[in-house]
Order: C-alpha cells, then structure tokens, then sequence
C-alpha cells in the first residue's frame, strides 16, 4: 500500500495546504505491510462498533422514555467492550511505534476512540442498587482498571501541552463517569429508601396492619373487619402505605426487621408520604390529575412487589397484609373515579411494573430520582467536572494559562485547521484518493462515537425529568413540604412537567403480542401486536373480584375452563375438552378452535371514514380472539410464565406442532398461507374427526378440530352466545394462568421485565396483592349444574 503515501496524488483543498501532511500522518500506518491487515481491521471494527451504537442509542429511542436497556444487549456490548481496551491498547502501541520521535496522528485517533468508548460504555450497564443486584466489586474493579490504564496513556505517552490538554479532558470525563456510576451504587446499597428498602418495607407493613389492627379493635370492639359500607374514596385517603420518606421511620435494627416510629406516619410537613396522604391532597388542590395520583399508589404497590425479588428470604405476604391490599384495590381504587370500567386499575398496574422494570433494568440513574439528586447530579457535579476540566488544562501547561489554551489548537490541527474545514476536503477527495477514503472512514467513526456520547447525556437528561419516577418524587415533595405548596416556581415547574410527561407516555394502552398457530410465523419479533380490549379490562377485573370475593356469597375459584362451560347448561358438554392437568393443553384445544371460527365468521365490516361499529357480539369476538392469540404465545415464547412446569409446556408445544404437521403435512405446515391451512384442517377426513368423538388419543391439533366443528354447528343457533362463551373462557384462562408463587415462576416474571412485562406479569401482580390463587392440584373446583343438590353450590 505505498500508493497510501504517493506524494503526486494531490488532495484537491485550495488554501489549506498543511492538509495534505495531517492526511499522510494519519494514513502512514497502511503503508507498513507487517500491520496493514490490523489497522484495515480496526478501521472496520470500530466502523461496525459505532454504527452499533449509533443505532441502538438514537432510531431505537426516539419514541422511548424508558431507562430500560435489554440485559441480552447489554451482556452482549459489555462483552464486545471488555475485549475492545487490550485489542486498541495493542494497535495503539503499533501506531505509537510508527512515529518516530513524533506521536503519530493514528495513534491519537486510536487513543479518542477508547476514551469515547468508554464514555459510552458506561450507559450499557444497569445500576445496581440493591446487594442482590450488584454482585460483588468486580465490576467496579474491572472499571477503574480501564480508566487508570487510559489515564497512564494519555498523561505517559502523549507530548505536548495542547494533547495532553484535549485528551486529558477526554479523560476526566470518563473518570467522573466511572465515579459517579461508583457513587451510585454505594449510595444506594446502603440507602433505607433503596438498597435496604424491602426488609425495611417488610418491618412497616407488619407493625402498621398491626397498630391497625389495634385501633379498629378500639373502635369496633373485638371486631377488624374493615366497614364495607366505607366510600372508596376514604379507603383511598386513609390508605397508609408508603410512598416515600420511609428512611425517616428508623429508629434502629431489630432482632426481626427494623424498630419503627409509626408515630411520624400521620405528622405533616415531615417528609414521609403515604397514599392516603396524596389522595388528601386533591381537595386541597383541584389541578392534580387522577393520573399523578395513581401514579404514587403505583409506586406504593410497586415498593411491596420488589420483595418478592429480593434474595432476603423476606417472609411471603401474610394473608393480612393481602386482605387489605384486596380491599385498597377492589373496594377503593376500583369504585372510585371510574374504576368499573377497569382502566384506572390497568394504568396502576402497567405503572407498577414498569417501576420494577427500570428498578431491575435501568441505565440511567431515574431510581434515585429526587429535585435533590437532580441538583446534585445534573447541576453541581457537571460544574465539579468542568473545574477539573479547567485544571487539568491549566496543569498541562505547567500553570500558563494562555499557553496552555494556545497549544489546544496549535497542537491539534483538527481543531487549529477546523473539523468542518477537513471534513469538507476529505468527502470532496473521498473516491480520487485512498488516502482520503480511508482519512474519511476513521473521521467518520470518531464523529459517529463524538455524536453518541453527547446524544447519551442529553436522552439520559430528558429520561431523568421526563420519569414516573422523577414526577412521584416531586409530587411527594410538593405533598410533604407546605412551602412547596406555596411556591409558583415550584408549581409551574410540576405543572408542566406533568403535562409533558403525560403526553410522552400512553398509560391507558396494554400491548402484548398475538401468535396465531394458523399463520407461518414462528420468531417472536415478527409477530404483531395488539392492544387490550376495553371490555377485556372490566372482564379480567370483575373476575379477579370474585375470585377474591367470592360470587354470591360462595366461593369462586379459579379454573382452567370448566367453571365457565358447567355456568352455561347449554356448553357443559365441552368440559370434555378442558378435561387435562397441562393447561397448555387446553390452551392450544381452544386456540385452534378459536382461530377456526375466526376464520369461518369474520367480524364487523369497515363503513366509511374507516369506523367500525362493534356490537357487543363483536366485542366478545375481539376479547376471544386476542386472549386466545396471547396464550398461544405464552405456550410457545414464555413457557415459563404458565402453572406448569417450564420442560412440560415445550413438550405440549412439540406434541402441538407434531400433530399441525400431521394433519397439513409438511410442505403446507411450513408454506400454506392462513385460508389454505383452514381449508386444510376443516376438510381432513379422519374417523376420529367428527362432533361426537370423544378419544383420549386423540391429539391437540384433532381435539381443536374437532371442538371447532361444534362450536360451528352451534353458531347458527345462537352467534352471539358462542362468542361471549369464549370470551368469558379466554379471560377465566387468562386470570387462571396468572398467579404464581414458586420461584421457578417468579424468576420467569423477573425475566419478562426485561421487555417491560408481560399481561401475564401485570396480572401476576395483581394476584399477588390480592392473595388470589389457584386451587391445589387435584381439587375439585366445579361441578355440572345437575348435580348441584342439597343446597351445594357449584363453583362457577
């Protein structure tokens, strides 16, 4: 590659003659046939690394105001920048060699991509707030390894007052980084408010439900049963559970859990605020929204949830504490404000785990949220940093100021030429000259990486004061404190956070994905999404009352189909078809038969203007088909969300596909569209497919059919109740998957909070507070109606 230094390829740049030299010095490495496989090589890693980067921290982000970053990229990228330092400390070394006496342009380059990638390296790593979470100090370690190896190469290496200037800045930024990132974690680790916070959770709940307990004794006689004549909005306004503040409460550790000073609970102006506290307030002030509200009772519920994912072998709820998180929710929340409709309780759940998403998952520090933290960490500490910054200048300069200043641009012709200027020359040589290509592609990675890391800090900004996290902690502060209250500054400010945070967030919206066995589409991202019905929400939450309740005055546990079918004389024939312990089993049963009458009795046309009118027969068929879809998907991308065991579900998965491929055979089970596979399934002629058969042989796929025909044959009869059928069973099977108290299960629950949770996980959640669960295995939780005799209730 001499042709890399040719003297007679003159780059085309009138005026700026020094241009051709920077060119040659920063290509001279490609002229060395020993390292020019490894310098193309690094020239095209870093272009591949930074386009990584670039798109994953900007096109991925631009709807986005979560903190979360996937943990599978994150490991990914930790790994890939784990080996990046020795690999560039090696070519660094390579190109410093090439130079001479002088330090070589490339080598500069190779140096800013490091202290660059280490900036960025900073926000694909979670913060660990918890012992749990931060596993030992081998990160922290690892981290101030890397930083003291690139301050060796900068402050050792480098010569001259100007580099040693922008290269050191460079530098003291990625040490603040790491200091701050250091910070966090200790602060948190020790804190009562997070890395203590679950034991100490713990410790209130039981000494406050029991001095509740002792004043309704006082008031009541021997009676704690809570008055359910209460409005919903008392339960709300008396409601004492935590929601920040709650570090003021220590008095000091206990033999079991922390000794408290619940005394402090009902003081104002104390900095501890409850959820009763918050919904007292709305009096007191008209312009807070219903949203903020439950906002703060989301992150109540949320603090009580994080125990359960706390390696603290913390107690499980007692039956108590869910007794009266069963009557918060049902009778308070759920009466109040338009809870019958369900979307209130779906918004405070979606809020609830999207806390403990980011808790688990976040980059950015939104956990330590607070208008304190935010002066300290955004307004202070980059004051603190750009003071080093300063120094660090002033000292390369050995205390001469001007000159120090000076050689910033004499020594560095990129910034004494103008970046802009250079750019421009190159792009205008970029296909005459090989120089000038190669110039280009190693300028273009260093603008790329420059662009990441200044887009890194300002999305990390806007996360920050954009969050559920930063709007409950000002909330709390404009509770806690009266002369907040007072303040038109301060209400301004939250007002109209607020109101932007409001419009970046759909709240309301539940998404989750839909797999429907009759289409060729088997990889998770291609499947499409869909939004939770509005008729599915008020479902899902009067059955999870009743289950919690009872219905009628008896009980009404959950089951995987049957109680649905034996409530409806004219259906509970088909519990035949619910008639296995794999609930995935009866999962794919009525999938296919589901998706069978979709396709044989399609819903409401479109009129025009792109409107709809829906009938409530139609809702119903919306509710059955989405349901239906999203268990499908749990089956076959999240078995480990379902009661059963994890191996035992991808078994009835493969049995399912075996059967899908026996009856379409192979060319059509992997390449027929949607009608042909319909065609197909209804038109097979087998002894075992008719409406009367009832063959434990049979397979998943056959029973589907089978059940299909008849829930056909029924259709001309009465449409409409076929499909409020299967949308009551859809949602008992739904609510039926939900509960879950193993640890095998609620580490699967852990899991999907890496892509915000799941329905199921918004569900499982609800369960968990309410103390609602499914019977034990081999009970007997429905009956035919039939045989309900002698004052014996079936269980429906």
């Amino acid at each position: 590659m001499v042709f890399f230094n040719d003297t007679s390829q003159v780059l085309m740049c009138p005026g700026s003659p020094d241009i051709q030299n920077y060119v040659r010095n920063l290509t001279s490495s490609y002229a060395g046939k020993s390292n020019e496989s490894s310098v193309v090589a690094t020239s095209v890693f870093m272009l591949v690394l930074a386009a990584v980067f670039f798109n994953l921290n900007l096109f991925s982000r631009v709807t986005n105001t979560s903190a979360i970053l996937n943990p599978t990229v994150r490991q990914i990228l930790s790994s890939a920048l784990s080996l990046f330092l020795p690999v560039m400390s090696y070519l660094f070394s390579e190109a410093k060699n090439t130079g001479g006496d002088d330090f070589p342009v490339r080598a500069r380059l190779i140096l800013s991509w490091m202290l660059l990638v280490e900036l960025i390296r900073k926000n694909v790593e979670a913060i660990p707030t918890t012992v749990a979470m931060q596993k030992g100090y081998a990160g922290i370690i690892g981290q101030a390894n890397s930083v003291s190896w690139l301050g060796y190469l900068v402050f050792f290496n480098l010569k001259g007052a100007g580099r040693v200037a922008v290269f050191g800045i460079l530098w003291m930024l990625c040490a603040a980084k790491f200091v701050q990132r250091a910070a966090y974690t200790e602060i948190g680790k020790r804190s009562f408010a997070y890395g203590k916070n679950a034991r100490l959770l713990s410790s209130y709940m039981d000494q406050m439900l029991a001095q509740l307990r002792r004043r309704r004794q006082q008031q009541h006689g021997a009676s704690s049963v809570v008055d359910a004549s209460a409005h919903p909005l008392d339960r709300l306004k008396t409601c004492e559970y935590l929601v920040m503040g709650e570090e003021n409460l220590v008095l000091k550790p206990g033999p079991h859990g922390y000794e408290l000073d619940l005394d402090k609970v009902a003081m104002e102006d104390d900095g501890i605020v409850t959820v009763g506290k918050i919904w007292q307030l709305r009096h007191n002030d008209k312009e807070e929204s219903p949203r903020l509200r439950r906002l703060c009772l989301s992150f109540a519920l949320f603090k009580l949830l994080r125990r359960r994912f706390e390696d603290l072998h913390l107690p499980a709820m007692t039956k108590e504490e869910t007794d009266n998180c069963r009557d918060l929710i049902f009778e308070g929340l759920c009466k109040y404000d338009d809870g019958a409709s369900g979307r209130p309780l779906f918004q405070v759940l979606k809020d609830e785990i999207s806390f403990l998403s980011e808790d688990r998952h976040s980059v950015h520090p939104v956990v330590l949220a607070s208008p304190y933290f935010f002066v300290i960490n955004y307004i202070t500490f980059p004051v603190v940093v750009f003071a080093l910054c300063v120094m660090t200048v002033v000292l390369s300069g050995n205390g001469n100021i001007s000159l120090a200043f000076q050689s910033m641009g004499t020594d560095n012709y990129a910034i004494s030429s103008g970046i802009f200027k250079l750019t421009k020359c190159l792009w205008r040589n970029f296909f005459r000259s090989p120089a000038a290509f190669f110039s280009t592609v190693d300028i273009s990675i260093t603008y790329i990486l420059f662009i990441v890391v200044v887009y890194e800090h300002v999305w990390e900004y806007l996360v920050f004061v954009f969050s559920n996290w930063f709007m409950v902690s000002l909330l709390c502060t404009y509770t806690a404190k009266v002369r907040w209250r007072q303040s038109a500054t301060y209400r301004g400010c939250f007002h109209r956070i607020s109101w932007i945070g409001g419009k970046l967030s759909h709240r309301s919206r539940i998404p989750f994905k839909q797999l429907s066995l009759l289409r060729v589409t088997w990889l998770s991202m291609t499947l499409p999404t869909a939004f939770l019905p509005k008729q599915a929400k008020c479902s899902i939450m009067e059955r999870f009352r009743s289950a919690a309740y009872g219905r009628d005055g008896w009980p009404s546990h959950l089951s995987n189909g049957k109680s649905v079918l034996y409530s409806r004389e004219q259906f509970s024939h088909l519990s035949w078809f619910c008639e296995s312990e794999s609930v995935a089993e009866v999962i794919i049963t009525w999938h296919i038969a589901t998706t069978l009458l979709e396709m044989a009795y399609p819903g409401s046309v479109q009129h025009k203007g792109g409107t709809s009118r829906l009938t409530e027969t139609d809702e119903h068929r919306t509710v059955a088909a989405r349901l239906s879809k999203y268990c499908s998907y749990l089956v076959a991308f999240h078995p480990e969300l379902l009661p059963d065991d994890r191996e035992g579900t991808e078994r009835v998965y493969q049995d399912m596909k075996a059967g899908l491929k026996e009856v379409l055979g192979t060319w059509d089970y992997y390449f027929a569209p949607e009608r042909v596979r319909y065609e197909k399934m209804m038109t097979t002629t087998n002894e075992k497919l008719h409406v009367n058969c009832r063959d434990n042989t049979m397979t998943m796929v056959q029973k589907g059919i089978v059940l299909g025909k008849v829930l056909m044959d029924t259709m001309d009869i009465n449409y409409g109740g076929v499909w409020e059928l299967l949308a009551d069973l859809w949602v008992e099977l739904i609510v039926y998957v939900a509960p879950s108290s193993s640890d095998e299960h609620v580490q699967g629950q852990e899991e999907a909070l890496v892509q915000g949770g799941e329905l199921v996980t918004l569900l499982w959640a609800l369960a968990t507070h309410t103390g609602v669960t499914r019977p034990p295995r081999g009970s007997s939780v429905a009956m035919p109606v039939e045989d309900a005799e002698d004052g014996i209730r079936p269980d429906v």
